[in-house]
């Protein structure tokens, strides 16, 4: 990692070259889980990323305190994942938006036939046929969400989910002291 982001002492500009980073990894989980319907690779894929997502912002986000030598208040670490989430976010919407939009029109669509057709074989389970007669009459009455609905939803999960989650995440990180740090009363405020 370049070492000019972590000098950077703001947590929005932090956060956002962290951000492009993770927009990457959200994107490859947008593929991951769209395709793991019909693909059991993508299925476990998707399900490490999903487990990974921890993982990547308590390592992004301890290295920005490490970086300040364990001196990086609460909020300030909190305001960083949020920004890493919004930026990352914002990247995975608009590459979410972009193919199925464009590159594949009938996407969600064709995600929503197989649903269909997996509720449809699970014989003896009417909760199943239940929800495939709701896929089909939301499909036959033209209610399903458009790519851009879709994809801002998604951008408003990440963003919530993330906030809560670098809360947790920025407790975690500064739980861990830094060697050869001053504790105490040298925390800034950013």
């Amino acid at each position: 990692m370049d070492s000019s982001l972590l000098k950077s002492r703001s947590p929005y500009k932090r956060g956002a070259d962290w951000g492009a980073i993770f927009g990457i990894y959200l994107s490859v989980l947008f593929f991951a889980t769209s395709y793991s319907v019909s693909n059991p690779w993508c299925a476990l894929a998707s399900l490490l990323l999903i487990v990974g997502v921890p993982v990547c912002i308590f390592i992004m986000l301890r290295r920005s305190y490490v970086s300040d030598n364990g001196t990086t208040i609460f909020s300030s670490l909190w305001m960083e994942g949020i920004a890493i989430f919004f930026f990352g976010g914002l990247i995975a919407s608009i590459v979410a938006m972009v193919y199925m939009r464009w590159i594949a029109p009938t996407f969600f669509e064709d995600r929503i036939d197989l649903l269909i057709e997996m509720y449809d074989s699970m014989d003896g389970m009417p909760r199943a046929k239940e929800a495939a007669e709701m896929l089909h009459a939301a499909r036959d009455q033209k209610l399903l969400p458009k790519p851009v609905e879709l994809t801002v939803d998604m951008l408003w999960l990440i963003v919530f989910s993330g906030s809560i989650l670098s809360m947790v995440m920025s407790w975690l990180v500064q739980l861990i002291k830094v060697k050869g740090a001053v504790h105490g009363s040298g925390n800034k405020s950013r």
